[in-house]
């Protein structure tokens, strides 16, 4: 059979695909549950509503279950403790800086972790279909104006279709194994049970 460089661009835009939802997959942990939460307070200062970026800097520390804001306005630290309390976190105040302790985050707020996942897991197989569409477009194209035969121009696209379905099978499992680090072993029985039947 004669040589053709459509599918082997297709591979490696799919291959370039797997790795950049490996970073985006590592970036994700299951603290980022409460980090989501905290990021989501909101205080009033002189009756406009602030986020709490605009008042401090939350940081991640090297224990996943502590947070900690350094408060820009040392006033503003009762106002946001008011609102830690509501969230019932523990927290000790230390100068500038709250230091937050964070509960193990709930099955709700790990879903919506989860739903963050998918979406990369979707935006990747987005990518890996268009690898495909653009390789197969291309030699229909190459084909038309006979640059190639029938006969290359089927193989690309017998080629280019078991190389979707072969990255998008690699792409399910890693989302799969994502999320039951993510949930933990009992949150994800009853992850399968609730969603996956649905699926």
């Amino acid at each position: 059979m004669v040589d053709e460089k459509y599918s082997p661009q297709a591979e490696m835009l799919m291959k370039n695909t797997i790795e950049d939802f490996e970073e985006d997959l590592r970036e994700v942990k299951a603290t980022d549950a409460n980090l989501n939460v905290i990021r989501g307070i909101r205080i009033n200062i002189q009756g406009k509503p602030r986020r709490l970026v605009d008042v401090g800097d939350l940081k991640k520390t090297g224990d996943p279950n502590k947070l900690q804001v350094l408060v820009f306005n040392t006033d503003h630290i009762s106002l946001l403790t008011e609102k830690i309390d509501e969230l019932e976190f523990s927290y000790e105040i230390d100068g500038q800086f709250i230091n937050i302790d964070l509960p193990d985050p709930s099955y709700k707020q790990l879903m919506e972790v989860v739903d963050d996942i998918n979406r990369k897991k979707n935006s990747a197989s987005t990518r890996l279909t268009k690898a495909k569409s653009e390789a197969t477009t291309r030699a229909r194209t190459a084909l038309e104006n006979e640059f190639i035969t029938q006969g290359v121009a089927t193989a690309v696209s017998r080629k280019c279709a078991s190389l979707h379905e072969e990255y998008l099978e690699i792409v399910t499992e890693m989302t799969m194994t994502k999320i039951k680090q993510i949930l933990g072993a009992e949150y994800f029985q009853k992850y399968k049970t609730e969603e996956l039947d649905f699926l």
